[in-house]
């Protein structure tokens, strides 16, 4: 059962929480993204977290906490800072886990988010997969973000077969608590372009079925795939470039990282045990 949220209020925590229809749909590059045209904006980056990742090892180029951090310009941080477990298969969380005989202690992962939240920073988060991917059986991506009160930010294909994936994750998220919602379409490949039509009517489509606001089409920009800072500097510099033309995803996230935080709270304790 999700954890008790009396010590979370919804009105003080700034961020927000970045979720699919399901993988393999961008989050790793909107949630980077979104630190990269923070720190532009601001002159500050926020606080980037994801709280688990599978199927990647430390350091490789394809690893979230990798991409994450060289393309949000945290390059002061170490991966382990930014993602809290890692394990090896490419699974869900919960059966990553599995394979490696130890369970993901829940409880402290929620924990650790509001120790998160209380340092001052607005906190992107990043889940893993879907919106109802599992950490535990009765405890996934939504859960978390309900019970740290942050708005869920939900990346849905941009072409066929996304109707029905993205106005079920919109209802699944409402569901489990999260009352502040929305969807921004992923980004259309070159070869894609000539059915930006399609995209807008899927979009608009979504937007009356689920009644949440569509917040545009994320640019494509691929990311470097091997380690090079001046490439990754270059990435930062289009997808900000870029991504300021999105004008109502940015005006909806401005809404939401600038919120003052008061929580505080205790460090979280070992992650992984029974929830």
């Amino acid at each position: 059962m999700p954890a008790s949220k009396t010590n979370v209020e919804c009105a003080a925590n700034k961020g927000i929480f970045v979720s699919s229809t399901g993988t393999e749909q961008g989050k790793t590059i909107l949630a980077s993204g979104i630190a990269a045209w923070w720190k532009s904006v601001t002159g500050a980056a926020p606080a980037v977290w994801k709280p688990v990742q599978s199927g990647v090892q430390w350091g490789a180029s394809n690893a979230d906490s990798y991409r994450l951090k060289w393309g949000g310009g945290l390059e002061d941080k170490q991966e382990q800072d930014i993602v809290s477990l890692a394990f090896s298969a490419p699974l869900s969380p919960l059966a990553a886990a599995a394979r490696e005989n130890v369970s993901i202690n829940c409880a402290a992962l929620r924990r650790e988010g509001i120790t998160r939240l209380s340092q001052g920073l607005p906190l992107v988060v990043e889940g893993a997969g879907g919106v109802a991917v599992p950490f535990a059986n009765t405890y996934t991506m939504c859960s978390l973000a309900s019970d740290l009160e942050l708005p869920m930010l939900i990346v849905a294909h941009p072409l066929l077969g996304t109707i029905s994936h993205a106005v079920t994750a919109v209802h699944y998220a409402r569901e489990q608590g999260i009352p502040d919602i929305a969807v921004v379409m992923g980004g259309l490949a070159p070869e894609q372009l000539e059915r930006e039509q399609e995209c807008e009517e899927n979009a608009q489509i979504i937007a009356e079925q689920a009644q949440v606001p569509v917040l545009g089409r994320l640019p494509w920009i691929p990311q470097p795939v091997m380690h090079d800072p001046h490439a990754w500097s270059s990435w930062r510099a289009q997808w900000v470039e870029a991504m300021i033309r999105v004008s109502l995803l940015c005006d909806w996230l401005k809404g939401r990282m600038n919120e003052v935080n008061k929580e505080r709270c205790a460090d979280s304790s070992s992650l992984t045990s029974d929830c």
